[in-house]
């Protein structure tokens, strides 16, 4: 039998290799990470992240989800999905600071200039920053027994405007503009529904749907009547001017994967960004798109779509916001990223400033004017329009 102060001592030890061994496991690192190769400085990889998100159900959300598994799996990162179905509901979590990144639509291009919901007196111009682009398509769909040939030929036409999407109703007027005409030019069909404009289109209810190619909606509509897509040919200088005058961040892009498409198919595209505000800490989004890009064959097949967000496919160009200091440094790492795009980027927060300095200003004289909060959103864009060319 132990006297006292020996089995004190002893039960000292055994406590002592308790806690030595708790400690270890705390610290030991994903199985997955024990023989990696990695470059990744995991002292500036968050280890916890909350991410502002699309809808659960969602294309975005499914791709998101799949990146958040892949950097738990190899680094033991934490990421919390805030999903929502609204533009605003996404941004909110990134103004309030309770998400760090979201995954986007165009509400960032929006909130960058202060238009559509974010000219709102509690909003305003939002200094954002675009973090990845991984691109998106978008595109003119008729009927394949449509006598509607260009997008020009649309005069008179019935054109959804989908209740309550300014997203997508900016991709229409910008692809309107490429063939010379405005909202005023054709018959505005109001719908409901994003998806349901295939059979919209195949009911004759609209003449032309606005949607991205590969929405399964159009591939039904395709297999009901046929359908074809009304180019954007990418060597009309004029035709692009009126486009990206009416959304900046929209491109030329080339594809021959959607619905009904036999070949090569000149239609629009635009960065489906994942962003944020520009104080997140640079060196944190460094190592994030790093570790996304070098653990990409990880997570590439578990979404159609997340072959897009390829370093070699995605935009590289400043389009509507400016790159964010640490997706610069990562361009900058591969090669991508030249004086040319630094003077673009350059323009971007430069022009953020200037959105800053006029709202500032039309708010003060709002105050003084007496506008009330109803009708201070049409005040700002006036004001904006004058002092922000």
């Amino acid at each position: 039998m132990f006297n006292k102060p020996v089995s004190f001592l002893f039960t000292i030890f055994l406590l002592l290799i308790l806690v030595s061994g708790c400690s270890s496991n705390q610290t030991q690192k994903p199985a997955s990470n024990e023989n990696s190769s990695s470059s990744i400085d995991s002292g500036s990889l968050p280890k916890q992240m909350t991410w502002s998100v699309y809808d659960v159900g969602s294309g975005g959300y499914a791709e998101m989800s799949a990146i958040a598994n892949t950097l738990t799996e190899e680094y033991g990162m934490q990421v919390r999905m805030l999903p929502s179905a609204s533009g605003v509901g996404r941004m909110v979590p990134l103004r309030d600071k309770v998400a760090s990144i979201g995954k986007l639509g165009d509400e960032i291009q929006f909130a960058f200039e202060g238009n559509e919901e974010f000219s709102q007196q509690d909003w305003g111009p939002q200094n954002v920053r675009a973090i990845w682009a991984p691109i998106s398509q978008f595109g003119f769909a008729v009927r394949e027994d449509s006598d509607i040939k260009t997008i020009a030929d649309l005069k008179g036409k019935k054109v959804p405007k989908v209740t309550g999407n300014a997203s997508v109703n900016i991709k229409n007027e910008a692809i309107l503009a490429f063939g010379g005409l405005t909202w005023d030019d054709v018959e505005v069909v109001d719908i409901t529904s994003y998806a349901g404009q295939g059979e919209a289109l195949i009911q004759g209810q609209i003449d032309v749907a606005g949607i991205n190619p590969t929405a399964s909606a159009m591939f039904e509509a395709d297999s009901k009547g046929g359908i074809r897509w009304l180019e954007m040919d990418p060597e009309d200088a004029e035709g692009w001017k009126q486009t990206v005058e009416t959304a900046s961040w929209m491109i030329p892009y080339t594809m021959d994967n959607g619905a009904g498409m036999e070949k090569d198919t000149d239609i629009m595209g635009h960065g489906y960004l994942i962003g944020g505000y520009a104080d997140q800490d640079p060196n944190a989004i460094y190592e994030l798109i790093k570790a996304m890009d070098e653990h990409f064959a990880a997570y590439k097949d578990a979404m159609p779509n997340l072959a897009l967000y390829s370093k070699d496919e995605v935009v590289i160009e400043p389009k509507g916001i400016p790159f964010h200091e640490g997706t610069i440094k990562f361009f900058k790492e591969k090669g991508v990223w030249d004086d040319e795009k630094q003077a673009m980027n350059d323009e971007l927060v430069a022009r953020y400033d200037n959105l800053k300095a006029a709202w500032d200003q039309a708010v003060e004289e709002a105050k003084k004017e007496g506008i009330s909060k109803d009708d201070f959103p049409a005040f700002w864009l006036e004001k904006k329009a004058e002092l922000v060319k």
